[in-house]
């Protein structure tokens, strides 16, 4: 089965006007990507080395800090590929990263270009506010993030639209009363 984020944009569309709601969970490979190869052979340096710090009196606390260390990368690392969490979900209300990442698109200021390099590329999402922190998409949630980027600019656009006419009907109200 693939990964939302590995579809075209036409499936997120259909699913955007079925449910208002597109979730991208992470990609089950999507944690090799950089920066994650680059620990792998900086780890086997260290694992191979570990044996002797093990045998050696003064290190022997290092080596035990780097064993529990790694033993908590690779469940995290587990804990990701077997739920596919932390999932990008863009609804009715914003877009959600995780749990504790929320931006609502009545504060979505603009969407910023791709940037990065190929195997870390990245798109960040400005709020009106300056001094509120951006989000920052990966390729980690959706392969293709330049087609994410025209998508998600449409719908952002769409939302605008349709809040519109409700915010001028609210300051209607307003004003009668």
């Amino acid at each position: 089965m693939t990964v939302m984020g590995e579809r075209l944009p036409e499936a997120w569309m259909v699913e955007w006007h079925r449910n208002s709601r597109v979730e991208f969970p992470l990609r089950r490979w999507s944690f090799l990507q950089f920066p994650g190869f680059l620990l792998v052979g900086y780890s086997a340096l260290t694992l191979g080395r570990l044996p002797d710090m093990l045998d050696d009196g003064g290190w022997r606390f290092l080596a035990y800090l780097l064993i529990a260390t790694y033993l908590g990368i690779v469940a995290v690392f587990a804990w990701q590929f077997v739920t596919q969490r932390p999932i990008l979900v863009i609804d009715h209300r914003g877009i959600h990263q995780g749990r504790r990442r929320f931006m609502p698109w009545t504060e979505i200021g603009s969407i910023g270009p791709v940037s990065g390099p190929k195997l870390a590329r990245q798109l960040h999402v400005y709020p009106k506010n300056i001094w509120a922190k951006h989000l920052i998409l990966t390729q980690q949630h959706v392969n293709d993030l330049q087609t994410f980027q025209t998508w998600l600019q449409e719908v952002l656009d769409e939302q605008r639209r349709t809040e519109s006419p409700r915010d001028d009907n609210d300051s209607d109200r307003r004003r009668t009363h």
